[in-house]
């Protein structure tokens, strides 16, 4: 077995997370475990474990949030690019958190799409049902 330490920022806040892995077992298989935070002004009031933990949440959340938004919006926001869903050049993703970690709220906006209610009514279930109500707004 041989440790191996990873150093990762996610891009949803500044925290600095060291975790430790097992370079011998698949990707799969692979246990993460905190080594160090060095934890945001989001995240500080929180443990050590928790803050990690909301993280590891928030981050993916973001991500897939959307990636359901690109796999189920209207065509104008995207284009099928080698059979994946990206963002048409003149449209930017933005997103903010709110409300205090473990339990906040993410709100993503879309600029230069010009998304109608209609649209962002259609898309809201899909957010709700995989996160639940509360958990990511389309603005």
């Amino acid at each position: 077995m041989t440790t191996k330490t990873t150093r990762w920022s996610p891009d949803t806040c500044s925290c600095v997370i060291e975790y430790t892995w097992d370079d011998t077992l698949t990707e799969d298989q692979r246990v993460h475990t905190l080594k160090t935070i060095s934890k945001c002004s989001n995240h500080s009031a929180l443990n050590d474990d928790t803050a990690y933990s909301s993280v590891l949440e928030e981050n993916p959340r973001k991500n897939i949030a959307h990636q359901l938004v690109m796999d189920n919006g209207p065509t104008s926001l995207s284009d099928l690019i080698n059979g994946t869903r990206q963002l048409k050049p003149t449209i930017s993703l933005q997103y903010t958190f709110s409300g205090i970690a473990p339990n906040r709220l993410l709100t993503i906006t879309y600029n230069g799409a010009g998304l109608t209610s209609q649209q962002k009514s259609a898309i809201q279930p899909i957010l709700n049902n995989r996160f639940g109500i509360g958990k990511v707004v389309i603005a």
